[in-house]
């Protein structure tokens, strides 16, 4: 209803999202375009448009979302984009940390009222046992529901999610050292 998703990525009017097509700085804004995904991926078109008037030009539906307008939603990079996956995975873990902390099902960080060092203490220690149990709990249910799908169906893509991840060769080298005898 409101024109967009919960990145800032907005509709096109035939319902699919829009990609993004640059920065202006000048007008400190960020365009978007359908680039026609009706015509290249049709089965990603929720509720394509029989002779769309925007076929005609170059990049199909094309809008623009200023920041000004919308200051907490737009950003010269978009947040639908990979630069900007790849710039949020570059944050430290304790960035990571306090945003896990502030996320609505925790609300630990939220609003603390911590009065001396010690209380502070037991509030962050509290607050990385939380975590801890949080991630472990995603892990193990993610794995839980992949080895359950993979015992019901036999799907190769199951199997694949069961799989450990790659480890380095140094690291494979360091844990697969043997000491001589002595």
């Amino acid at each position: 209803m409101r024109g967009y998703d919960e990145r800032g990525t907005p509709f096109a009017p035939c319902g699919t999202l829009c990609k993004s097509n640059g920065y202006d700085e000048r007008k400190k804004r960020v365009s978007y375009v359908c680039r026609k995904q009706c015509l290249t991926s049709p089965s990603f078109v929720p509720h394509p448009i029989p002779g769309c008037k925007y076929l005609a030009r170059e990049c199909g539906y094309s809008t623009h979302m200023s920041i000004r307008a919308h200051p907490r939603l737009v950003c010269e990079i978009p947040r639908s984009s990979k630069r900007w996956k790849k710039i949020r995975n570059l944050r430290s873990a304790s960035e990571r940390t306090n945003g896990t902390t502030k996320e609505a099902d925790l609300d630990i960080l939220e609003s603390p009222r911590v009065f001396g060092l010690t209380a502070a203490s037991i509030e962050a220690t509290m607050a990385c046992i939380t975590t801890l149990l949080k991630r472990v709990m995603k892990f193990i249910v993610r794995v839980t529901l992949n080895l359950i799908g993979y015992l019901k169906t036999w799907k190769e893509s199951y199997r694949r999610k069961l799989e450990g991840p790659k480890v380095p060769a140094c690291i494979l080298s360091l844990i697969q050292r043997r000491r001589a005898p002595p």
